[in-house]
């Protein structure tokens, strides 16, 4: 079944829509002892327009390699467009190894400005440092890998200039640049609008992502673009939730992220495409507000049972599984509202079919296929306060009573569940 025309405009989205604020957890792959999990890359980015500046000291390097000859004579790096070293970069394609990484020898320079920090979680195999910084200048963007060191100094950086020494290389089909030193300069002036790629609609987006080579994670990133969408909800400390009249999609962003943004107000966006984990999103650059956008919503039904069949196996899937198809749209689920115990409190969780009991662990709730709704208002209900606050304490009662949620899957955890971050809840029964 398909629900179509679930009308939310723009006007009416921060009466139905909630949002949330849980902790980011870091380094899913290491998350093996919470039944949460969250994004892996802390604090990327920030609005560029807003200018942050924090010098850091320059002539700094990253102990990648030396810029000295084996005669004991220096190499002059050459200096060059970001346009001409991407044309470098994905050259080496042709002697990248299995993994899709290969790095030149030649020793190149250019200047740019910073947007944005990303992390590709893993280091195993031949991917080197698992840390990117976008760079753009006037002529494009490109990546620089660099170490954990140069990564956490540029964290109040972001909107600063440099100038970066290093090799060409390509990072699973993605164009960069291995550092090996870099130094601030005077702040240049890169106009984003000639350089972001204008999408027609959030599909267009998926479409692309589903195009990308994957790390063994499930991550990529790549091209800037630039698109308008309606804000849905903080799904997370760093995570937003936008969508149009036919897809949704998750923004991610650095902790504050959800502060620069209002509940069903629309904006256009300059993002880069991402997979993270196997899930399609975009990486926050800037924003601007724009005239309301009046959308009706499509939503598709989806029982527990259903979403469970998609999951994913980390390190086997090279490129956009079933799995990454669970997050370009809104879902509708019919049925009841329960809760699970989890250090001494009480956590909402969506089930197919009535049961009178709630569930005593995680572990129960799993089995029985529930979507673990990870909102602000669904978890750790323990007093009085907190049960008033959560709109699902109403229906869950001795009778059954069946609801409808609207919701966006957002990530398969680690320990074998559905997280989703719901919109809206109604009686079926309801008119």
């Amino acid at each position: 079944m398909e629900l179509k025309n679930i009308k939310l405009l723009t006007i009416a989205l921060t009466v139905l829509l909630s949002s949330c604020g849980t902790p980011s957890i870091t380094d899913t792959s290491n998350d093996t002892d919470s039944d949460t999990t969250s994004e892996s890359s802390p604090d990327t980015t920030t609005d560029t327009s807003a200018g942050t500046s924090s010098d850091i000291s320059s002539d700094t390097s990253d102990d990648t390699s030396s810029d000295s000859s084996s005669d004991g004579t220096t190499t002059e790096p050459d200096s060059l467009s970001i346009e001409a070293i991407r044309v470098l970069s994905l050259a080496c394609e042709s002697f990248a190894d299995d993994d899709g990484v290969g790095t030149s020898t030649q020793l190149v320079e250019f200047t740019g400005k910073l947007l944005a920090r990303l992390d590709a979680i893993t280091t195993q195999r031949n991917y080197g440092n698992r840390y990117k910084l976008l760079f753009v200048d006037s002529t494009g963007y490109i990546y620089v890998k660099v170490d954990l060191n140069t990564y956490n100094k540029v964290e109040n950086s972001i909107g600063n200039s440099y100038r970066i020494v290093g090799f060409p290389s390509i990072y699973v089909g993605e164009a960069e640049v291995v550092l090996h030193s870099y130094s601030s300069i005077t702040a240049i002036d890169v106009d984003l609008s000639l350089l972001s790629e204008e999408v027609a609609n959030i599909k267009a987006i998926h479409d692309y992502a589903a195009s990308l080579r994957l790390n063994s994670k499930g991550v990529a990133f790549s091209k800037l673009v630039t698109f308008n969408a309606v804000c849905l909800g903080s799904a997370d400390n760093s995570v937003v939730l936008f969508a149009d009249a036919e897809n949704a999609i998750y923004l991610h962003g650095n902790r504050y992220i959800g502060s620069q943004f209002t509940n069903g107000a629309s904006y256009r966006l300059t993002v880069v495409i991402t997979m993270f984990n196997f899930r399609p999103g975009v990486e926050f650059i800037e924003r601007s507000s724009i005239a309301n956008m009046e959308i009706e919503l499509s939503a598709e039904t989806i029982t527990g049972n259903e979403l469970y069949n998609y999951s994913y196996e980390v390190d086997e899937n090279d490129y956009y599984p079933n799995y990454s198809s669970k997050f370009t749209k809104l879902f509708v689920h019919i049925g009841y509202a329960n809760y699970y115990y989890k250090d001494g409190s009480k956590h909402i969780v969506l089930e197919d079919n009535y049961k009178t009991d709630v569930y005593s662990t995680y572990q129960g709730a799993r089995t029985a296929k529930t979507i673990f709704l990870k909102n602000e208002d669904c978890v750790g209900l323990y007093g009085d306060y907190e049960y008033e606050q959560c709109p699902f304490s109403e229906f869950i009662s001795e009778e059954p009573i069946q609801i409808m949620t609207v919701f966006m899957p957002y990530m398969w955890n680690t320990l074998d569940y559905w997280q989703g971050y719901y919109l809206s809840i109604s009686r079926v029964n309801e008119k």
